[in-house]
């Protein structure tokens, strides 16, 4: 068993929720109101690679004017993000107890383009954990799978997990072969998740990853560790 176990956390919908917030701005910067099951619906189309920018072209927006509102649009989600984003209940708790087991390296992964800027990622990460920010590792970009095999080799990958709210996190999870923790608080359901291991309160996560060391403790060895050759893998986008 790898010395390093990395458990990667997905950001909007799993940590923090996210809808209010974006329908918020989209009414303010671009006068549409979107109802939740639209947000829900993009976030789902926005987390699939190369679809963030085409996702808009499904719904009643001018993308004229969405290229002309980006930066203001950009500058209030900053600003939500920093007067009321909130974790949702159970998380700095349960991420400071999963910290705190020997060997686990929390890893956050996001698609969120505010946190790829260094000083807006500080900024919102003390809004919401003060000065106990549980992260090891900040990864930020469009792709969590490019994102991942970049900075993991796939030894270290194929003994981490998961942890997410899209179904977009199964399927990466699945291509790395490794586990991916569902959690029903976000942006869908049990059954659109469709993995065995689904979380319904934050709290769970921290006996889910002990029994997944265990796991690996009594039924990996490095000999057994499959190679993957991650940099040929395609995204299918019709999923």
């Amino acid at each position: 068993m790898k010395d390093r176990i990395p458990i990667f956390f997905d950001f909007g919908g799993t940590l923090v929720d996210t809808i209010e917030m974006t329908k918020y701005i989209f009414r303010e910067a671009l006068g549409k109101d979107f109802t939740t099951d639209q947000i829900i619906k993009m976030y789902k189309d926005a987390s699939k690679k190369r679809m963030s920018m085409y996702m808009f072209f499904k719904y009643p927006v001018n993308p004229v004017k969405l290229l002309l509102k980006q930066k203001k649009m950009r500058n209030m989600q900053k600003e939500s993000f920093l007067k009321t984003s909130e974790l949702f209940p159970g998380a700095k708790e349960t991420l400071l107890k999963i910290k705190e087991i020997e060997n686990v390296f929390l890893v956050l992964v996001t698609q969120n383009p505010l946190m790829e800027d260094e000083e807006s990622r500080d900024k919102i990460l003390t809004k919401l954990f003060g000065s106990e920010n549980p992260f090891d590792l900040i990864l930020a970009g469009e792709d969590k799978l490019n994102l991942i095999t970049s900075h993991f080799d796939s030894e270290t990958i194929l003994d981490g997990v998961i942890v997410g709210d899209l179904p977009n996190d199964v399927y990466v999870a699945d291509i790395l072969k490794i586990p991916c923790y569902g959690v029903t608080w976000g942006y869908s359901d049990e059954e659109e998740l469709d993995t065995p291991f689904i979380v319904d309160e934050f709290s769970e996560l921290l006996g889910m990853v002990k029994e997944h060391l265990v796991d690996l403790a009594e039924g990996k060895t490095d000999e057994e560790l499959e190679e993957i050759e991650f940099e040929e893998i395609e995204f299918d986008e019709e999923i």
